[in-house]
Protein backbone atom coordinates (compact mmCIF):
# COMPACT_ATOMS: atom_id res chain seq x y z
CA UNK A 1 0.00 0.00 0.00
CA UNK A 2 1.28 3.31 -1.24
CA UNK A 3 1.29 6.14 0.94
CA UNK A 4 1.44 9.43 -0.84
CA UNK A 5 -0.40 12.64 0.61
CA UNK A 6 -1.77 15.79 -0.37
CA UNK A 7 0.37 18.79 1.25
CA UNK A 8 -2.22 22.23 2.28
CA UNK A 9 -0.95 25.44 2.95
CA UNK A 10 -3.20 27.37 5.48
CA UNK A 11 -2.98 30.95 5.48
CA UNK A 12 -5.60 33.81 6.89
CA UNK A 13 -7.27 33.38 3.08
CA UNK A 14 -8.12 29.89 3.15
CA UNK A 15 -6.62 26.57 2.14
CA UNK A 16 -4.57 26.00 -1.29
CA UNK A 17 -3.23 22.57 -2.60
CA UNK A 18 0.82 22.89 -2.26
CA UNK A 19 1.64 19.62 -3.74
CA UNK A 20 0.08 16.21 -4.34
CA UNK A 21 1.79 12.69 -4.06
CA UNK A 22 4.05 13.89 -1.08
CA UNK A 23 6.05 11.09 0.46
CA UNK A 24 9.09 12.87 1.92
CA UNK A 25 8.82 15.91 4.61
CA UNK A 26 12.15 17.15 6.31
CA UNK A 27 12.14 20.16 7.94
CA UNK A 28 14.47 22.72 7.47
CA UNK A 29 16.32 26.00 9.67
CA UNK A 30 14.09 29.04 9.24
CA UNK A 31 10.49 27.57 9.80
CA UNK A 32 10.93 25.91 6.07
CA UNK A 33 9.94 22.52 5.25
CA UNK A 34 11.66 20.23 2.39
CA UNK A 35 8.63 18.36 0.34
CA UNK A 36 9.26 15.66 -2.13
CA UNK A 37 6.92 13.75 -4.39
CA UNK A 38 7.10 10.20 -5.69
CA UNK A 39 8.33 11.31 -9.03
CA UNK A 40 11.20 12.86 -7.24
CA UNK A 41 10.00 16.42 -7.72
CA UNK A 42 10.75 19.44 -4.97
CA UNK A 43 8.94 22.18 -3.44
CA UNK A 44 10.35 24.05 -0.23
CA UNK A 45 7.13 25.67 1.42
CA UNK A 46 7.65 28.43 4.09
CA UNK A 47 5.70 27.11 7.14
CA UNK A 48 5.31 24.84 9.97
CA UNK A 49 3.71 21.51 10.09
CA UNK A 50 0.20 21.76 11.64
CA UNK A 51 -1.39 18.24 11.13
CA UNK A 52 -0.79 15.19 9.38
CA UNK A 53 -3.70 12.61 8.63
CA UNK A 54 -2.25 9.52 7.48
CA UNK A 55 -6.13 7.98 7.06
CA UNK A 56 -7.20 10.99 4.63
CA UNK A 57 -3.49 11.28 3.02
CA UNK A 58 -3.61 14.89 4.12
CA UNK A 59 -0.64 17.26 5.43
CA UNK A 60 -1.98 20.69 6.79
CA UNK A 61 1.50 23.32 6.32
CA UNK A 62 0.13 26.62 8.58
CA UNK A 63 2.38 29.44 6.83
CA UNK A 64 4.96 31.29 8.31
CA UNK A 65 4.66 34.65 9.76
Amino acid sequence: MMCESTAYLVTPEGESKVMDYVVNIIPEEGGRLFLTDILGEEKMVDGMLKEVDLLKNKIVIEKAV
